[in-house]
């Protein structure tokens, strides 16, 4: 894959004629039900189709000729017409039905325009069209979003240690046998593969999956892995970085793809909400708000939960206890007007735990590994046994 093109075409490997095993089904009977039947003898417009459907997780009748269509022709969800194979269709004069493309590159527009009308079909142009079709895909098969649970964490200032708890929460998911991501969104945090020591391992970053959209396949194996976690961080790359550079469309389509593979998706927020961020807060079943117990810790945290509480009916407290008594936490709570969920206080095994590259939230006796496993029971046991 080339590195601007769309990570959607390449979830899976491309396919040829003469290799349907992996992705795809050759024609014979028994298709139909939730696979699309697609026609085409063009190898470059079949690699577009394959990585489409490979994309939304779904396989494919595959037909090289014209002919071979008529048994599956009304019984597939969906028929998706290369535009070398459109005009044999259409001279089958087959019955009429709805949710067929025809799909080619974009000097066979003209081509494809001419055989839209006469099969009742939508024109897809290649690569371009690739996140749209695979979209489609997912949509007319059937292929449900995945039961991942969804977990994001935002600090009411600075310093409270909100990117630590999100890394705790996805290793302390992965402690239990879970398969889980942690997700940065905070484009000014310097990357949060550095705080969980995944800095110096391969992988996809941010840059890569920016332009993504529609649906997008297993993001597993693409990223940086440690410790059993997959972890998109974004990257130290860019000298100055605009908060805003992460599109809403491109975070939605990976956190679909994230919770369908994962059983919890962490999403550390950064502290200005952007619409990056509000897009993963809408979608989230626990938010997590940490705010100091201080005066000023407490004034700032205010400010981000009147955020929280218009976009999202999930939010949870938890306070950061400084040296010292501090202020109590059930005050802490009445003041930023958010459900105590949890507290943690000042931890020297953090500071040396970074230093060595230990990621944050291992050691099970931990301060903010019981605080994490707190936070855990209670996403996940609403939504019922771990899978």
């Amino acid at each position: 894959m080339g590195p601007n093109q769309t990570p959607t075409l390449a979830a899976r490997p491309p396919y040829g004629i003469g290799d349907r095993a992996r992705g795809a089904r050759a024609s014979g009977p028994g298709g139909g039900d939730r696979h699309p039947l697609v026609l085409t003898a063009d190898l470059e417009i079949l690699d577009g189709i394959l990585a489409a459907t490979a994309a939304a997780d779904v396989e494919p009748t595959v037909c090289e000729t014209a002919a071979a269509i008529r048994p599956f022709w009304s019984r597939s969800p969906m028929v998706i017409i290369g535009a070398d194979q459109a005009r044999q269709a259409a001279e089958l004069l087959l019955p009429h039905r709805t949710e067929v493309f025809v799909v080619g590159p974009p000097d066979r527009l003209a081509e494809m325009s001419v055989w839209s009308a006469p099969l009742g079909a939508a024109v897809v142009r290649l690569p371009d069209g690739a996140g749209a079709l695979s979209g489609a895909v997912a949509d007319l098969t059937g292929s449900q979003p995945g039961s991942g649970r969804l977990v994001t964490v935002v600090g009411g200032s600075g310093g409270v240690g909100a990117s630590t708890l999100a890394a705790a929460l996805a290793i302390g998911a992965t402690l239990r046998g879970l398969p889980a991501m942690l997700v940065d969104l905070d484009v000014l945090g310097g990357g949060i593969d550095l705080l969980v020591g995944a800095e110096g391992v391969a992988g996809w970053r941010w840059p890569r999956l920016g332009a993504a959209q529609g649906h997008l396949g297993d993001l597993t194996g693409h990223l940086p892995r440690i410790v059993g976690l997959d972890v998109l961080s974004t990257t130290r790359d860019d000298p100055r970085p605009d908060p805003d550079q992460l599109a809403p469309g491109a975070v939605r389509a990976v956190l679909a793809s994230a919770t369908r593979t994962h059983r919890l998706v962490v999403v550390d927020l950064p502290r200005s909400l952007t619409p990056a961020a509000l897009e993963a807060l809408r979608r989230a079943d626990l938010a997590v708000l940490m705010a100091s117990a201080e005066v000023r810790g407490i004034a700032a945290a205010r400010r981000v939960a009147d955020t929280l509480r218009e976009t999202t009916d999930a939010p949870a407290l938890v306070v950061r206890r400084p040296r010292g008594a501090g202020i109590d936490l059930s005050v802490v709570a009445e003041s930023v007007g958010v459900g105590l969920a949890g507290a943690v206080g000042p931890d020297a095994s953090l500071l040396r735990g970074a230093e060595r590259g230990d990621p944050p939230g291992r050691a099970p006796r931990s301060p903010l590994a019981r605080l994490s496993s707190k936070l855990l029971d209670r996403v996940l046991d609403e939504s019922g046994p771990d899978r």
